[in-house]
């Protein structure tokens, strides 16, 4: 009894310093971005001050933030659709087909996703710069598919291996075929998985940096570039930083609760059988 209270207390103890790790930093940055400069730079945290809307005025109105918003949502929803499309039946058809060699396929699609992205930029700037797409949407959309896939394949391919099989037999007795059976069997049942698959791929694209950085012009870059326009060579504006990483953070916990359902449900498919 007194072990299983012990554990109990550790387990509280262990969730809250988590919640203080994650929960202070942005509380930081929130109470930042109400700041003036001189509450911002005084000594110690200071909790009482008088709230002002100027750095998100500054960033909505000079800096025009909303502009990289829009960039952000369309290479994440491009990028995240691309992935699904092509992972998708790549995941089913590992989970499902005869392949020959497709532990093989299987590793070198993970193997993509462990290549540092620093190795790839110079390649793809080089790539997009003869195809003259460098500076748009097409490239950033390309350059984030790459991380995205095998994420999509892997995830994918384990949550179509956790179905019965027999579902799928039944349908290609019916006649369906396995294309019908992929698309009427297969795809719905897995719907819960392949929310949260979608979901990590517009986060990973939301917050990715150093495509944005290299492959991007100067009408398609993303939030990550606009929050880090804030650091200059001297000095930081982290009045406007903040309210820019504020502006950054509700689309991510907006889309986070609205798919908390589906999160929960798709990161949780398979783990329990009987």
């Amino acid at each position: 009894m007194k072990t299983s209270r012990g554990w109990s207390i550790a387990s509280y103890a262990v969730v809250g310093a988590f919640l203080v790790g994650v929960l202070v930093p942005i509380a930081a940055v929130v109470l930042n971005s109400f700041k003036r400069p001189n509450d911002i730079f005084s000594s110690g945290l200071k909790l009482a001050f008088t709230p002002t809307l100027d750095n998100y005025s500054k960033v909505l109105g000079q800096l025009q933030f909303q502009d990289f918003l829009v960039n952000s949502a369309l290479v994440a929803a491009g990028s995240t659709v691309l992935s699904i499309v092509v992972g998708v039946p790549a995941a089913y058809a590992l989970a499902r087909l005869p392949i020959r060699g497709r532990e093989l396929w299987a590793g070198a699609i993970l193997f993509t996703r462990m290549v540092p992205a620093v190795a790839l930029v110079v390649p793809m700037y080089v790539i997009f710069q003869r195809l003259e797409l460098l500076g748009s949407y097409t490239a950033l959309i390309a350059a984030h598919t790459t991380f995205n896939l095998p994420i999509v394949v892997w995830m994918m391919r384990s949550f179509f291996e956790e179905l019965p099989p027999d579902l799928e037999e039944a349908a290609l007795v019916d006649g369906a075929g396995r294309l019908g059976a992929f698309l009427r069997v297969a795809v719905p049942l897995t719907a819960p998985g392949l929310a949260a698959t979608s979901v990590l791929c517009l986060l990973f694209s939301w917050n990715e940096f150093l495509f944005a950085l290299v492959l991007s012009g100067r009408g398609t870059q993303t939030v990550p570039i606009g929050v880090a326009s804030f650091i200059g060579t001297v000095s930081v504006d982290w009045g406007g930083s903040s309210a820019a990483a504020v502006l950054a953070m509700v689309p991510v916990f907006v889309l986070g609760l609205a798919a908390q359902r589906f999160l929960v449900r798709g990161l949780t498919f398979g783990a329990v059988k009987g």
